[in-house]
């Protein structure tokens, strides 16, 4: 086996899995804890993201993106067309689109929504705080669904 394609998969496989747990643990567990506690969960948000959350998360899904486009060109033997007729081309190709929208929807919508609130946190603007965690964590609940579905997508294709 060519050392690329492993570490392709080691990259994709590891981040990919961080990316989705993350994702998920954030949005079933820590945004409605947050959402409970009130004008406090800006303070465990803004030390969540003093640890780097906010850094660590859109590089893991970039790793997992990048490593898994190039995989599939692989895997396609140089024709990514024609192996995105077959089916497991096209579960594989539905799966990268579901994560790569799930990225876009992160960055342009989850990512800054987080952002804004902890820093308005500072200045107790309470109303437009609890608008911006409203809205991102709906988005959030959208991306997590898309890269629950990306999850299945990469653990089916296989057997197609």
């Amino acid at each position: 086996m060519d050392p690329l394609v492993i570490v392709l998969r080691f990259v994709h496989v590891v981040f990919g899995a961080l990316w989705v747990g993350m994702v998920a643990f954030v949005t079933f567990f820590l945004m409605p804890a947050l959402q409970a506690a009130g004008p406090e969960g800006g303070k465990v948000m803004a030390a969540v993201n003093r640890r780097g959350f906010m850094t660590a998360l859109p590089i893991l899904a970039i790793g997992a993106l990048i490593s898994g486009f190039w995989l599939y060109y692989i895997v396609g033997a140089g024709d990514p067309a024609a192996f995105g007729r077959s089916p497991r081309g096209m579960t594989l190709a539905l799966g990268g689109l579901a994560a790569l929208i799930a990225w876009v929807v992160g960055m342009a919508v989850v990512r800054p929504s987080m952002l804004k609130a902890m820093q308005l946190d500072e200045q107790k603007d309470l109303e437009e705080i609890r608008r911006l965690r409203v809205r991102g964590f709906k988005a959030s609940k959208a991306l997590t669904h898309l890269l629950l579905f990306a999850l299945a997508a990469m653990a089916v294709a296989r057997y197609l």
